[in-house]
């Protein structure tokens, strides 16, 4: 059976033939409390659930973002999993009082966990946000501001480099400050890792990216996942994981 997507007017894209059968990759679930958290695996080889299973294809091997092909191209390995995006400024305090009538979205931490040995450790990686333009003539595009670089990596130049602190099986990194240097927990005292974490953590800015003429909304409202990496991998599985909360006066 043939297979290919389409992205229909709600922006939405719908697979048929045999890419339906390609696994979801990624989930968005409840914390107790009021944390969400968002877990994603990022195949870095093309990745195979089962015996007999459709191959979940790596990530683009060039940090340069093309949105003009599939899916996969422009860094997108779940389709379903879908990130909130802040609609309005955040709000900080005027004088000695602070009113929240908007909604506000903070991302408390990034995580990164090596669930398969990653080579070579050469490579580099970023993780940002995209969505689809929908229309007639479909494309995808990066979500601005900071486009390319919201979840890990501050430019191209301060993408995460998945070295050998990092490659080992069941090493974990932490970000918790923006456009900041991570944590390595693997054994033994932890170390800082060498590229930065994303510039939205902590509080997100309000969206700039605007959707074309006939959209439901004039701005982008969720995204998907988007990595690249700046080459081709032999081995390597990560679960990316974001812990995000929204406050104020929610209307989302």
């Amino acid at each position: 059976m043939v297979a290919g997507y389409w992205v229909n007017q709600d922006g939405l894209v719908l697979q048929y033939g045999t890419q339906k059968a390609v696994p979801e990759m990624g989930g968005d679930y409840l914390i107790y409390g009021e944390i969400r958290e968002v877990e994603q695996y990022i195949p870095l080889v093309p990745t195979t659930w089962g015996s007999g299973g459709v191959a979940q294809g790596a990530p683009p091997t060039s940090l340069t973002f093309v949105g003009t092909g599939t899916s996969l191209q422009a860094g997108i390995q779940s389709l379903t999993q879908m990130f909130p995006l802040q609609l309005t400024a955040p709000q900080t305090a005027s004088g000695s009082a602070l009113t929240l009538t908007n909604t506000q979205l903070f991302i408390e931490s990034v995580w990164l966990e090596t669930v398969q040995v990653i080579a070579p450790t050469s490579n580099t990686m970023t993780v940002g946000l995209v969505t689809s333009t929908g229309g007639s003539t479909p494309a995808y595009v990066q979500i601005a501001p900071n486009a390319g670089f919201q979840i890990i990596g501050t430019s191209a130049a301060t993408g995460l480099s998945l070295g050998a602190t990092i490659a080992p099986i069941g090493t974990q990194v932490e970000f918790n400050i923006p456009g900041a240097t991570g944590t390595v927990y693997g054994g033994g005292v932890p170390t800082a890792t060498t590229g930065n974490g994303g510039a939205w953590i902590g509080a997100v800015p309000a969206v700039t990216t605007t959707l074309p003429t006939g959209a439901q909304t004039p701005l982008a409202q969720e995204a998907w996942i988007s990595t690249l990496t700046n080459g081709a991998f032999t081995s390597g599985l990560l679960k990316l994981r974001i812990r995000y909360n929204i406050y104020g006066n929610i209307s989302y």
